[in-house]
């Protein structure tokens, strides 16, 4: 039988590596934040033909737009992101464009202000925090018939620390291709994105436990490790087969998707992938060795 539980210490190198590389990232390069959480303007056009995003971005240069950014949106239309603008100029942007394409219409337009920015970060971050207690206390509250000396609120942290293992990493990769390559920002369908990693991890996590509880019911003799491995492997192919199936939907949505939502789906993408590792190699792992200090504390 594979001895993923004996081999922990070298998932948790792994995964230091992992989160310390993330940590650095967002410290050294920081988050390259949209519009939702540092204010802004969106102009949404069509253009009846077909578009080139650095041509339209070279055409409105003039007008000296900080944080600007143009991408595709279809076959003929485009977003443009940037600083908060007023309807005057946007007029005029429209009016320069509509000397190259003079079928050039507006979809969309808004703008956020800094204090709609302010109470979006905050009510992101809350939402984050109340999932977080919320997947502690259900989890504790579910195993609360784990047989002694397990106990169930080590099952719903354990499950915490697992995720927040996911998010900082993705989010530290959210940082890294936001620095080097100005293509992933921090939006609200980036929060999206983590609370559904969220939500996916947790759920993969909640299946080992359960049949780690099942095990340990059966077996309230057993060594403690060993129960944890042999639920770990009985649920591996489990969790990757669904993993894997997940990941197929969304690659070819990320390939064959629009170029608004790519983001959004890579994150998905990425997320689902280190939750999946997360679930297999940290959470239990995790609890067997906050299980083994646990008794070592008690005997000295």
């Amino acid at each position: 039988m594979i001895n993923i539980i004996g081999k922990r210490k070298y998932w948790y190198i792994f995964s230091g590596t992992l989160a310390l590389a993330a940590v650095l990232s967002i410290s050294f390069w920081g988050l390259r934040l949209g519009i939702d959480f540092k204010g802004g303007s969106i102009l949404t056009l069509d253009l009846r033909h077909g578009v080139d995003p650095a041509t339209v971005k070279n055409q409105i240069a003039d007008f000296s737009l900080s944080s600007l950014t143009v991408q595709p949106s279809g076959d003929t239309s485009l977003i443009i992101r940037t600083q908060e603008i007023d309807n005057q100029t946007k007029d005029k942007i429209v009016a320069k464009l509509a000397k190259d394409y003079p079928q050039i219409s507006v979809d969309n337009f808004q703008t956020i202000g800094p204090t709609v920015s302010r109470d979006l970060t905050t009510k992101a971050i809350e939402a984050v925090i109340f999932a977080a207690i919320g997947i502690i206390v259900f989890v504790a509250i579910a195993f609360r018939g784990v047989p002694k000396p397990a106990n169930s609120w080590r099952f719903g942290i354990c499950a915490i620390l697992a995720l927040l293992h996911d998010l900082l990493i993705v989010t530290g990769v959210a940082a890294i291709l936001g620095h080097f390559f100005a293509w992933m920002e921090i939006d609200s369908l980036f929060i999206t994105a983590l609370l559904t990693i969220l939500g996916f991890s947790v759920h993969d996590t909640i299946v080992v436990f359960d049949r780690f509880r099942e095990n340990l019911k059966r077996n309230p003799g057993g060594n403690f490790e060993t129960l944890a491995n042999e639920s770990v492997v009985q649920t591996l192919s489990r969790s990757i087969l669904t993993s894997v199936t997940t990941i197929m939907v969304l690659l070819s949505l990320f390939l064959l998707g629009g170029s608004a939502i790519k983001g959004f789906v890579f994150t998905l993408l990425f997320g689902i992938f280190i939750g999946t590792y997360s679930s297999i190699f940290n959470a239990t792992p995790l609890l067997v060795t906050w299980h083994n200090f646990s008794l070592k504390s008690k005997k000295s």
